[in-house]
């Protein structure tokens, strides 16, 4: 009888709009307006937004914003960083629908090919790609609060949400009438802890390829001062490009039936969005650093998983840890937009 009232309260709740009942082990939300999360099967479900570019139909999401009265009242991640960004677009907001000036190409056939040893691959090209104009960081009618609003899906549908010809390589799937939208979650570590984000777009078409995110160049033009660092690794026992390519199925589109399977390279943050009082520096928007095992601490078995910036900084210290060119460890050049929506408790 307990367990068939505590059912019937959890349904209610769901029905009233509130937070159902929350297992012990779920991650913390932070960014609320995010209706469900499935860490196993690598998935969040979003609220989606209709808007319109150049008249036709296309879906956005909304993950942060620069301005913490709007983070609170949309439930969004407050980045107070992204006044910074730099590189954003003008959106009009005329009849209440957000009008884009531009947005990705999802046509394109994303295509990668482990090599021998996984990674560099064989083969690689980006997905989505968007042209020069197109930023998903937005400024509402010439005001100063930048959101980070990607796009990601094109028209009406039904949707493709297999080979994903009109939406983002991300989507699993889309629905207009419930107003939601299913991506596929990213696992990093920061801090020690495993959080959960996703990606969404790259300055960089080999990287958006690995993070199944939307090539769009615009972003690689913001300023180094607007971001964060992010940590890859090339070549770890449980990190790293190399074994997501051969362990985390990175050829396959992501699908409902394999985002169980498939694994990212589980970079390291190195920020995470404030979850108390008074925000913080935090900005989905990160510098990406490169690093690469030398030969003889992969043959002396030192290629362990790192899970917190003062590893990472340690390893290069030490000269175990390089730019995959063998030059000492630094920026790659490339930017990335991941939103973190979850940490580990």
């Amino acid at each position: 009888m307990k367990a068939r009232s505590l059912a019937i309260l959890a349904t209610a709740l769901v029905l009233a709009g509130a937070s159902p009942l929350r297992a012990a082990d779920e991650p913390t939300l932070l960014i609320k307006s995010v209706r469900a999360i499935d860490t196993s099967r690598h998935t969040v479900v979003f609220p989606v937004h209709k808007g319109i570019a150049h008249g036709k139909t296309i879906w956005y999401i909304l993950t942060d914003v620069s301005d913490a009265a709007q983070a609170k009242k949309r439930g969004l991640g407050f980045a107070p960083q992204l006044a910074a960004a730099g590189a954003t677009m003008a959106v009009s907001t005329g009849g209440g629908t957000w009008q884009f000036a531009a947005v990705p190409d999802f046509k394109p056939d994303r295509v990668f090919k482990p090599g021998p040893g996984g990674f560099p691959p064989a083969a690689a090209a980006p997905g989505a790609t968007a042209p020069a104009g197109y930023s998903p960081f937005v400024k509402l009618d010439g005001g100063a609060v930048v959101y980070n609003a990607p796009v990601i899906a094109i028209g009406d549908g039904p949707f493709d949400v297999t080979t994903h010809r009109d939406t983002a390589d991300r989507v699993l799937s889309l629905d207009p009438s419930a107003g939601t939208v299913t991506l596929l979650l990213a696992d990093g570590l920061a801090g020690g802890k495993r959080v959960f984000y996703i990606s969404t777009e790259a300055s960089d078409p080999g990287a958006a390829t690995l993070e199944r995110a939307t090539y769009a160049p615009a972003i690689g033009t913001s300023p180094q001062s607007g971001r964060l660092r992010i940590f890859a690794i090339v070549n770890g026992k449980e990190q790293g490009f190399a074994y997501a390519a051969l362990s985390g199925h990175l050829a396959e589109s992501a699908t409902t039936a394999t985002s169980a399977s498939l694994k990212t390279s589980r970079n390291i943050l190195g920020g995470l969005p404030a979850t108390g009082p008074g925000g913080g520096i935090y900005d989905p928007l990160w510098d990406v650093y490169v690093g690469a095992w030398t030969k003889a601490a992969v043959a002396a078995g030192q290629n362990v998983l790192l899970a917190d910036t003062e590893a990472v900084t340690a390893a290069a210290a030490a000269g175990r840890l390089t730019s995959p060119d063998g030059k000492p460890f630094g920026r790659a050049g490339i930017a990335v937009n991941c939103p973190v929506v979850a940490v580990e408790r």
